[in-house]
């Protein structure tokens, strides 16, 4: 039996791969066209919207890996199956919990993966990405910047820029708030043109006012140029994770306990709670996909495949939807957390379980 587990898990192997990055890539199409724009309309280097990329890689793979594991276990199957591989396993004595053994193994250690991506991997990329984002945007403001829009949280800075030339990085009319440290209230530079480089930012034809608590002007000067630096501003930056969906279990549980000591109403806890039961529940899919994804394919020689796999997608994207139909009621509290968002799961085990008896009766 060992040698059929190992032949298994080796015919596993590529399927699961190709799955999980076919899936990755249609996930990651969008991301990708806009970085494109931002190589080829922003001038902004290439390799370093590579490096960009691969931090946004990990929370896509935490909704993947899942569904790309769910397609290699169907394709590696349905070979099997017509190539009737299958019927001579079971001709030699091994039953339906036997053939399900690999890829349930398998299952849990996609489980586990998906669990160290969220607590792990995908806060730690959230930040990396973040710096990143700050420090490109200090040599190509046009990466993060449109032209009368404002760029917050640059260092020490908030920039609004009236028009800017991505060719030569260089902008015109710029409105620049700088944060002292020796006064709650920002200093406002106006600056005829500015330009980016090696980490700085510089002034020219400007001048600067400084403002008391009630809006009165204290101070006025102006200059010819002016060299502001900002690499070491942003190497200095405590960029913390304040987006929700990026969150570990952990952090969401350890702000929940704060919310709910300071007595805060339920509607600012309840996204709090919808992200923990998100987090908890969408890990468990890859268990039931993964013995899915056998049941499907048992039994189904050529003439029946195509109706295997348009089935087995079909059950899929009903899961996909009805989970984000959950996370959605959920969120605006017409459901509780726990029941909106584990009811999809805990339909896919009741399917897998009659999938699975139905097999066990056929024999």
């Amino acid at each position: 039996m060992k040698i059929i587990y190992k032949y298994l898990f080796k015919q596993l192997k590529m399927p699961i791969i190709f799955g999980i990055s076919l899936f990755t890539f249609v996930f990651l199409i969008e991301l990708m066209v806009k970085m494109m724009e931002s190589i080829l309309v922003k001038k902004v280097p290439a390799l370093e919207m590579l490096h960009l990329l691969t931090y946004y890689i990990p929370p896509i793979l935490s909704q993947t890996i899942p569904i790309g594991f769910f397609l290699g276990v169907m394709i590696t199957y349905n070979k099997l199956t017509s190539t009737s591989e299958s019927v001579a396993m079971v001709s030699i004595g091994m039953s339906l919990n036997k053939i399900l053994k690999v890829p349930f193994f398998m299952s849990i250690g996609i489980f586990v993966l998906t669990i160290f991506l969220q607590e792990k991997i995908i806060p730690e990329s959230f930040i990396r990405a973040q710096r990143l984002a700050a420090e490109i945007a200090t040599e190509t403001p046009a990466f993060q910047l449109t032209e009368k829009t404002f760029l917050e949280n640059i260092g020490g800075y908030s920039i609004y820029i009236n028009t800017l030339d991505p060719k030569t990085n260089q902008a015109n009319n710029v409105v620049v708030f700088q944060k002292n440290n020796d006064s709650e209230y920002p200093s406002v530079l106006l600056s005829k043109s500015t330009t980016w480089g090696d980490g700085a930012m510089t002034l020219k034809d400007a001048s600067f006012y400084q403002l008391d608590e009630l809006g009165k002007e204290k101070l006025r000067g102006s200059f010819k140029s002016q060299v502001h630096p900002l690499g070491d501003l942003i190497s200095d930056m405590d960029i913390s994770i304040k987006a929700i969906d990026t969150m570990s279990v952990k952090m969401l549980l350890k702000n929940i306990k704060e919310l709910k000591s300071k007595n805060e109403e339920p509607e600012k806890i309840l996204p709090y709670r919808v992200e923990l039961q998100k987090k908890l529940a969408a890990p468990f899919s890859s268990i039931f996909l993964g013995v899915l994804g056998v049941l499907f394919s048992l039994g189904h020689h050529r003439s029946g495949k195509s109706v295997s796999y348009g089935l087995s997608m079909g059950v899929v994207f009903l899961y996909i939807t009805l989970f984000n139909v959950g996370i959605v009621l959920s969120g605006k509290g017409m459901v509780t957390p726990i029941l909106g968002i584990w009811i999809p799961n805990i339909l896919l085990a009741v399917l897998t379980g009659v999938m699975y008896a139905r097999k066990v009766r056929r024999g």
